[in-house]
């Protein structure tokens, strides 16, 4: 039986035994002000990158009275993040999204109806250029074997398409490169909110498709150079036979993918038990472009509570971990859950975002050192809303 540990050092069952021990909790998002709303929720949960040890956050909010993107940066040499910077140069901008890259970092995000990108390298943030077609949206970010990807959501007739193209930096400059499709089947029913990762030479692309009349998630494979992806595969398990009460199937959506090591894992809500909502759901990825069986992620502790907002990091020693929120001790908490030989481990709450008030959306990432990066927003009660961030260190024990 799994048990509960809601401790500021976690245990976790890692590939050896470990402990987790967590930073308190830093402000992210500037000085807190009542009617400016923080979002962190970028296609794939990529809202937080690490390049050797310096640490870049994105969201969207309307400090400045619409909706806009922005990052926050803590360089390596620094005990706390600079001030935000707004990305975005629109009227209203929306679901930043960021990774490291060339010893800087690129952002992506939804503006004015399309896509737009900067760069931001030691020379400090580059132009902001088109992504995508002029009915683009949901953007997420991935860098492989020195390569940068973008994929996103175009509009195809009624349909949304998942595309997926390679991106250049020119100094400063980003150039997007030939899209091509991640189905070479015209869409029959809408594609949303696609991931990326990589494992070797292949390129990864997961997404939800509703061709079946219910949302499913689907993935397909390609090589880094070209891009052209094989048939997509079905990632989640549904049910064979059609519940009259409930539809066609049990309902997935939101899939993040992470890779390191050769070690690719994706997770996502899944409502397949229709009773207590969403659980969290997870798959490794194995050879010949296939993932493997699916696995519930969190405990007997949370069954009967929805989990909300699933993301998963993968390290370079292949440690994986999944972080989402969920309300079982009465309250919108993290939690936090490690992949071992034998399977996920219990639920960990993340101390430094367990407590009162609301803790939720969180995004997160390992660094060179093993170190595991979070963010989150953080409502007290009553109170504004907040990014904050902390970052674990492990220690292995006997």
């Amino acid at each position: 039986m799994k048990r509960l540990l809601p401790a500021l050092v976690l245990a976790v069952a890692a590939p050896a035994a470990a402990a987790w021990t967590f930073t308190a909790a830093t402000a992210v998002s500037g000085e807190p002000a009542v009617g400016v709303f923080p979002h962190l929720e970028p296609t794939g949960r990529r809202a937080l990158a690490v390049d050797g040890d310096s640490v870049a956050i994105t969201w969207e909010d309307n400090r400045s009275g619409a909706p806009q993107a922005y990052m926050a940066l803590k360089p390596a040499a620094s005990a706390g993040f600079n001030p935000p910077l707004r990305l975005s140069s629109g009227k209203e901008a929306y679901e930043p999204t960021i990774i490291a890259f060339a010893g800087g970092f690129v952002a992506a995000w939804e503006q004015d109806g399309g896509l737009r990108m900067r760069a931001i390298t030691a020379h400090g943030p580059g132009p902001v250029t088109p992504l995508g077609g002029a009915r683009a949206a949901q953007v997420t970010l991935h860098a492989a074997a020195g390569r940068l990807f973008a994929a996103w959501v175009e509009r195809e007739g009624r349909f949304g398409r998942v595309m997926v193209a390679p991106l250049m930096l020119s100094g400063e400059t980003l150039h997007t490169g030939k899209a091509v499709p991640a189905d070479g089947v015209p869409p029959q029913d809408q594609q949303l909110y696609p991931a990326l990762a990589h494992t070797g030479d292949e390129l990864v692309v997961a997404w939800e498709d509703r061709r079946a009349g219910h949302t499913r998630l689907h993935y397909a494979c390609s090589a880094l150079h070209p891009l052209r992806f094989g048939t997509p595969v079905p990632l989640n398990e549904h049910p064979t036979v059609e519940n009259a009460e409930f539809g066609r199937g049990g309902g997935v959506t939101r899939v993040a993918l992470a890779a390191d090591d050769g070690r690719l894992a994706a997770v996502w809500m899944d409502k397949r038990d229709f009773q207590g909502g969403y659980d969290t759901y997870s798959a490794m990825f194995g050879n010949d472009c296939r993932f493997g069986s699916n696995e519930k992620v969190q405990d007997m502790f949370g069954e009967n509570t929805p989990q909300w907002h699933p993301a998963v990091a993968v390290a370079a020693d292949g440690t994986t971990v999944a972080v989402w929120d969920d309300t079982r001790d009465g309250s919108p908490d993290l939690w936090l859950s490690t992949r071992g030989e034998d399977g996920w481990s219990d639920d960990l709450a993340v101390t430094p975002a367990h407590g009162p008030g609301r803790q939720d959306n969180p995004a997160l990432a390992f660094d060179h050192r093993g170190r595991l990066h979070l963010a989150w927003l953080h409502a007290s009660e009553g109170g504004p809303v907040r990014v904050m961030y902390s970052v674990a260190t492990r220690a292995l024990t006997d």
